[in-house]
């Protein structure tokens, strides 16, 4: 009889490389579709609508606030939604809405008939997708890989997302040089294979919820345990300030068109730049990682 032995890294085990793919062509093509798509609406404010540099800079505000909207109202809901649901499912149909948004930026840009309304309705949409897609797929991968795998998977999971955040602007930009519709059909492509991958993972081990419980009611007590929890309330506020914070990258688009000059490709090269600091980063608190007065720290960093 052939001996079975155990595997000794998650991409020996079948499932985890199919959700590694998947989850490296989301980030690939997500976050080059972004920085594609505040770099059109920058230029179509200030070539068709003949905006000021101010006022197209707003309109990038705009477009923050139209991704950012769904991102916060419907978060909780799809964490229930994660839980309650198979998880295949919920982050591959989430996956295809992507899909549905990046051909639809691939339409409108090859036939021109992009609008402002137009584009801050798709990347609503497309908020409305990674609100899904983020809290299925986090959980899916400790559920394929036996436990003493789980630190590997996530350190090879986060090496994929740090590689397609790298690799994701500075292709786009490249592409969109060659063809304005060529990164979203990449991007839809990419989608696709994603979601197939996605839903083509073996069952996942069932979630035990009370599911008589109202929903409402269980996102209420995440929020209370949230507030009533100081290091947990700690860093998601910090977290939250960081983010704010950073926001201003979403200004790079009017840098590279009317200040540096340097177009699509150049925007792509600097929106990659903070995720090669973020990988540096992280490769020197693999090998020294902070020990003593962590939140200091991290508040000195924000």
């Amino acid at each position: 009889m052939r001996r079975v032995t155990a595997p000794t890294s998650p991409f020996q085990i079948r499932d985890f490389r199919r959700f590694w793919i998947a989850r490296f062509c989301s980030v690939l093509a997500t976050n080059g579709m972004v920085v594609i798509v505040a770099y059109q609406l920058y230029d179509v404010a200030r070539g068709q609508y003949a905006m000021s540099i101010k006022q197209a800079s707003f309109q990038l505000g705009l477009l923050g606030l139209a991704q950012f909207l769904p991102l916060m109202v419907l978060t909780p809901v799809a964490g229930v939604v994660a839980d309650r649901f198979d998880r295949r499912r919920v982050a591959g149909l989430a996956l295809a809405l992507d899909l549905l948004v990046a051909a639809g930026f691939c339409v409108t840009t090859a036939l021109g008939v992009l609008s402002l309304p137009l584009l801050y309705a798709l990347a609503a949409l497309h908020g409305i997708a990674r609100v899904f897609v983020a809290p299925a797929q986090s959980a899916i991968a400790p559920n394929i890989v036996p436990v003493e795998l789980i630190p590997r998977a996530i350190a090879l999971n986060s090496m994929s997302m740090q590689i397609g955040s790298v690799s994701g602007p500075a292709l786009a930009g490249i592409l969109f040089a060659f063809n304005r519709a060529l990164p979203y059909g990449v991007s839809a492509i990419l989608l696709a294979i994603g979601s197939l991958l996605v839903m083509s993972l073996g069952k996942l081990p069932i979630v035990t919820l009370d599911r008589r419980r109202n929903p409402l009611q269980q996102i209420a007590e995440g929020f209370t345990f949230v507030w009533g929890d100081r290091f947990l309330l700690g860093c998601v506020t910090l977290d939250l300030f960081a983010v704010l914070v950073g926001g201003a990258t979403a200004l790079m688009p009017a840098y590279a068109r009317d200040l540096l000059h340097v177009g699509p490709q150049g925007l792509g090269m600097m929106r990659a730049a903070p995720a090669v600091g973020a990988a540096l980063v992280a490769l020197v608190l693999s090998a020294r990682p902070i020990e003593r007065n962590v939140g200091v720290k991290m508040l000195a960093a924000v």
